[in-house]
């Protein structure tokens, strides 16, 4: 799941329309636990759905729900399970990030927690290098899910180097892995679209330097692992790539911080709450820093250029519970980069706010 199938989840509209989210579990005997949770938030649904619209008008969406719940494998569960069903809609995601336990009932689906949980995760795009079969993967702390699109997976295994008399057939076949690695840069870019994350290539030597030859998409590569890991398991590669990783993702974060001072002295800095609204709307903002656990109630304007703190009482008609994850997905629509920090570490930068833009001019 990503942003773009959020986003086309929550243009559906249809009354009743179910959502159900579970925290799971991907080791035994935690994930038995979830069959019986996942049973008990199935009835809770189909109770809630016939009591507020009737048993006879309630059975196809009651159907789907639990035609849905009966295909779940829990020894193959994530941390998270989601279930959406309408008259019109049914579909069932594992994700690679914790969710409350919730059943809603509404006229559209609950897309709140999955847009929180997919904004905040520390998610990294993974393509491990190979003639044979390159692959991409959405990698969540130690955890991977390969990826089958964009492309992918790509594989020259069927293509023959071709070469006339004055041609030496290693350069042609240097060539055509060269530009193999250029597709797949170019496959990445599509893939950072809808999922922004950075970028971490594993391959052998020579499958890394074809890619850094042929990639345009260098600046977006945050780690290079330099190992034959293409016949691995998802867990197997997991386990082994998730510590360089975790440190790449930590040296990563310290550099923020440079990089905002640097912003500040060259006057390309934004630190207000209104000020960072008006940036990521105008499509200036080139970077925006979040901490990790930043929530804030706001209110936008009529007009839709200025938000104003809701510091208690309740959300009105043009408030947000949290309108940082509204920036958020402001920022990644008009290509801007979305960087976490640490709770707490942007004091030192921004003392009255957890987050602030670098923005392109």
């Amino acid at each position: 799941m990503n942003l773009h199938t959020i986003k086309n989840i929550q243009r559906l509209q249809s009354n009743p329309s179910v959502t159900l989210t579970l925290p799971t579990h991907r080791t035994y005997p935690d994930n038995e636990k979830d069959a019986i949770r996942l049973k008990n938030l199935v009835n809770e649904a189909i109770s809630r759905l016939e009591k507020d619209f009737g048993k006879r008008e309630s059975a196809p969406i009651a159907e789907k729900i639990n035609r849905l719940a009966a295909g779940v494998s829990h020894r193959h569960n994530l941390d998270g399970l989601v279930i959406f069903a309408s008259a019109d809609y049914a579909e069932l995601f594992h994700l690679p990030f914790c969710l409350p336990e919730r059943v809603t009932v509404a006229d559209n689906f609950l897309t709140r927690d999955l847009v929180y949980a997919l904004n905040r995760s520390p998610l990294y795009l993974l393509t491990v290098l190979s003639e044979h079969g390159t692959r991409l993967f959405v990698g969540h702390k130690d955890a991977l899910d390969e990826v089958n699109a964009y492309g992918f997976p790509f594989s020259l295994a069927e293509e023959t180097a071709e070469a006339n008399p004055s041609q030496d057939i290693s350069h042609v076949r240097d060539q055509m892995i060269t530009d193999h690695m250029r597709e797949v840069g170019d496959a990445l870019l599509e893939a950072q679209k809808q999922i922004a994350a950075p970028i971490v290539v594993a391959g052998v030597d020579r499958n890394i330097g074809h890619f850094k030859e042929g990639a345009r998409n260098q600046a977006q590569v945050m780690l290079y692992i330099n190992s034959g890991l293409n016949s691995d398991s998802e867990h197997q590669l997991a386990q082994r790539i998730w510590p360089q990783i975790k440190e790449a993702l930590a040296e990563a974060r310290t550099r923020v911080n440079a990089d905002l001072e640097t912003a500040k002295s060259n006057n390309l800095f934004v630190g207000g709450l209104n000020e960072i609204w008006q940036a990521v709307n105008e499509g200036r903002a080139d970077v925006l820093v979040v901490e990790e656990d930043l929530h804030i109630a706001a209110e936008v304007s009529d007009d839709g250029r200025e938000i104003t703190e809701i510091l208690g009482g309740s959300v009105g008609q043009n408030g947000y519970a949290d309108i940082v994850d509204e920036i958020i997905e402001k920022a990644l629509a008009t290509g801007a980069q979305v960087k976490f920090a640490d709770n707490g570490s942007l004091k030192s930068i921004n003392p009255m706010r957890g987050m602030a833009v670098i923005t392109r001019y």
